[in-house]
This record gives structure tokens, C-alpha cells and sequence, in this order.
């Protein structure tokens, strides 16, 4: 059961009860997570600065809230809180100028992380090879970024509870969908989404010789793909940058949506495996969780895409 704290701008703590509709968000591809919750209308509600959201005294939502909003009409009176999770501060806020050398873990969550809220982090002390320069206009989430990006190859991720994890999504779940021996699910849909896939990047390695390096997909070629793109790496640009658009768009042309009625909200990067009578691609794993209750009733979709290191 999902239960609604707030805290006021005084510091007062407040119990929310009674939701009317609830909406939450989480997608790996978004740095922070959203919330929507309405409740009946509260009355001389105070100022809320930040909001979190348990399941069974288990933390999976909390942020600062960015909408409060009151409403009073011919089809019902409601108060709604509009929120985002703790990246939000990231996001939002610039970073001050600087350039690194060698930089840390430590140091990117001292600099970085610690002055938005973030207040403990995973990931030992990573050390980058090289330097590191946040420019004017970068925000405290794209310094982040590049830092993880450039030493450990991956997007990080704030946590729920707040935890900076520089080693992006992990989750050690394993979730089975079944309605014989797993958890049942209300429907399941499969989608090959050719028009995501890439067939040819083509690579310009110096000023002289124009794009004649072809990193391709034969697999996407066999399958009746034409599709190009073009990359100028003669500059900063790395050439791997080509078969990471390779990968991407391959990982992005095969999905699964499953509905539950299970609120599965700490799942995202869990692996999954679906018995539904469809012949479903392997190395499955949960890629976003959209949650919706209301009186209607309470539902989870999950979209599942498959880990790239399955071709």
C-alpha cells in the first residue's frame, strides 16, 4: 500500500491520505522520475517543498515538489501535488564553471551532487583518465553525466531514496509474467519497430577522405533495412560513436508492454521473462514502469526492451 508523506517549507512533516489518482513515472532514458497525486481538496494545505511516496516502508518516490495546485468547481474540489524525483536538482540547477583534472567520484559528488540534496552515492572511487571541463551553461546532471559516460560508459542514475549510483540502473530482480505460475498480467504486446533500426552509419575520419568507413548492421540489411546516417569524426567526435548508434537503435526496435495489476515500482532494470504463447526475443529487462491508480482501479505497464549485449 502506497503511503504520502510531505514536508512543508517550515519542516513540517505531513501525512497525505485518500489519494484520488496517482501517476508515476520512471523511465531510464529520463533522469528524473515524475509524480502526479490528487487528494480531496485540502484546505489551508501549507507551502510543500518535497514529497515521498512508500510501499510497504519501502522508499520508490521522492522529490521535490515543483506544482501545488487547489481547485474548486462544478465537477469536484481537489488538491494536486505535482512532483519530480531527486535528479530534479540536478537538472535545474547550472554548474559553476570549472575544469578537472583527473576527477573522482568523490570530488564529482562533492562539486556536483551533495550541494543539490543528494546526500550518499555508489560507486567507490572511480577515477577518469584525462581531464574533465564543465563549460558556462552546463547543468550539475550533464557534469554528472559526462563524468559516468566517460569512465564507466554508462547514464547514471538518482535512486529513489536519493542515492546517486554512478554506475547507472541496477537491479538484481528477476520478475517472471505468467497467469499459470508467475505474476499474471492483464495483456502483453510485442512490437518490432523496424523504422528505429540503423543500416549504415557512415564514418568521416579526416578532413581529406570524406565518409568512407561503413559500420554497419547485416542483420538489419538481411531484414530489408535502408537506412543511413552520417558521422564527422574527424573532429572530437570518436568513431565508436557509430556503433553506438548501431546499438542503441537496434536495442530500440524490439519492445514488449506487459500490464498488471501488480505495483511494481522498484523494477526498472530488472531482467523479466514473459510465458504469454508469443515467441518472445530473449534478455529481457524492464526499460520504464508507468503507474496509474484511480477508481477505476491500479495498474502497472512495463516496457521491456532487450539488453544490448544480445544481438
Amino acid at each position: 500500500m502506497l503511503r504520502f508523506t510531505a514536508k512543508d517549507i517550515d519542516g513540517a512533516q505531513i501525512e497525505l491520505n485518500n489519494p484520488i489518482k496517482v501517476i508515476i513515472n520512471i523511465d531510464e532514458n529520463a533522469p528524473a522520475d515524475d509524480l502526479t497525486v490528487t487528494f480531496p481538496l485540502i484546505e489551508q494545505m501549507p507551502e510543500l517543498k518535497n514529497i515521498t511516496v512508500t510501499d510497504n516502508g519501502k522508499i520508490v518516490f521522492s522529490g521535490p515538489v515543483d506544482e501545488q495546485q487547489s481547485f474548486i468547481g462544478s465537477d469536484g474540489s481537489y488538491t494536486r501535488i505535482i512532483a519530480r524525483s531527486m535528479a530534479a536538482n540536478l537538472l535545474d540547477n547550472e554548474s559553476k564553471p570549472v575544469s578537472f583534472t583527473k576527477p573522482s567520484a568523490s570530488v564529482i559528488f562533492r562539486r556536483h551532487l551533495l550541494n543539490n540534496g543528494i546526500y550518499s552515492y555508489k560507486g567507490g572511487d572511480i577515477v577518469m583518465n584525462g581531464g574533465l571541463n564543465i563549460p558556462k551553461g552546463t547543468t550539475d546532471w550533464q557534469a554528472f553525466a559526462s563524468f559516468c559516460l566517460a569512465t564507466v560508459g554508462v547514464v547514471p542514475r538518482i535512486e529513489p531514496d536519493g542515492t546517486a549510483d554512478f554506475y547507472g540502473v541496477e537491479n538484481d530482480m528477476k520478475l517472471r509474467f505468467s497467469n499459470t505460475d508467475g505474476i499474471s498480467y492483464i495483456s502483453v504486446k510485442e512490437n518490432n519497430l523496424r523504422c528505429k533500426l540503423i543500416s549504415d552509419v557512415f564514418v568521416r575520419l579526416n578532413d581529406i577522405d570524406g565518409y568512407t568507413v561503413d559500420i554497419d548492421d547485416d542483420d538489419a540489411k538481411l531484414r530489408g533495412i535502408k537506412r543511413r546516417r552520417y558521422l564527422d569524426a574527424s573532429g572530437t567526435t570518436s568513431p565508436m560513436v557509430g556503433d553506438k548508434i548501431i546499438k542503441n537503435a537496434r536495442k530500440n526496435s524490439y519492445e514488449v508492454t506487459v500490464v498488471t495489476t501488480k505495483p511494481l515500482l522498484d523494477a526498472l532494470g530488472a531482467s523479466a521473462e514473459v510465458d504469454c504463447g508469443l515467441k518472445l526475443k530473449d534478455g529481457l529487462y524492464v526499460s520504464s514502469i508507468y503507474y496509474s491508480l484511480s477508481p477505476d482501479g491500479e495498474y502497472t505497464s512495463l516496457k521491456l526492451r532487450r539488453s544490448q549485449r544480445y544481438p
